[in-house]
């Protein structure tokens, strides 16, 4: 099994880049986040790798970092996504808007990518609303437990964060934004105020419009 690739970038081209590993070219097959990150032509690079068999193709997965890796395991395993569907779903949605599209089940985000249709995107949110939370990421520019519903507080009004990002979405901004908007709000408030609708949607409208 391949885990690692470490060589120089030979090429880059829409989806597939050549890694030269002592004078052999590996082939391997990348998302749009990877193949933005991944550096230029005869960098050194290191790409966390996918092999995957077929009966009629041997083909290589590599990613910049180990949590897109994960994620692209992680489509996997709903049925009727394979790993080309996993792969446009990595190109249009970074892992972080993945979660947050995952826990705030906006089906929409998903249908940013090629290939996937309504019915996909409603099985990817309903089947993955529990293993997310036990997701691992690394190289993240948020943090997991921000996302979450921690205090008791909140759980308690939970019926009040779902209305308050119900009613800003009806504004025409995209659920996936709102609800990381309403619920850093939720984190910021403290515990001993008592939530409510008129006093998180003009703190989150006020956030969104920046």
């Amino acid at each position: 099994m391949i885990a690692t690739l470490t060589g120089k970038l030979k090429s880059k081209l829409n989806n597939q880049v050549i890694i030269d590993v002592n004078g052999v070219g590996y082939c391997l097959n990348v998302s749009k986040n990877t193949l933005y990150h991944i550096g230029d032509i005869d960098d050194s690079v290191i790409l966390n790798t996918d092999l995957q068999v077929r009966d009629d193709s041997i083909l290589l997965y590599g990613f910049k970092f180990q949590s897109e890796l994960n994620m692209f395991k992680l489509l996997q395993s709903i049925q009727g996504i394979g790993p080309r569907a996993a792969l446009a779903i990595l190109s249009a949605l970074t892992v972080e808007h993945i979660i947050v599209a995952i826990k705030s089940s906006d089906k929409s985000a998903f249908q940013q990518a090629d290939g996937i249709g309504q019915r996909v995107a409603t099985r990817i949110v309903s089947e993955l609303q529990e293993k997310i939370d036990q997701f691992s990421l690394t190289n993240n520019n948020i943090k997991f437990k921000d996302l979450n519903i921690t205090s008791n507080e909140l759980k308690l009004n939970k019926n009040i964060v779902d209305d308050a990002v119900s009613a800003i979405v009806n504004l025409g901004y995209s659920k996936s934004d709102v609800f990381l908007v309403v619920n850093s709000i939720c984190n910021e408030i403290d515990n001993h105020e008592k939530l409510s609708i008129e006093k998180i949607i003009p703190l989150a409208l006020k956030k969104l419009s920046k």
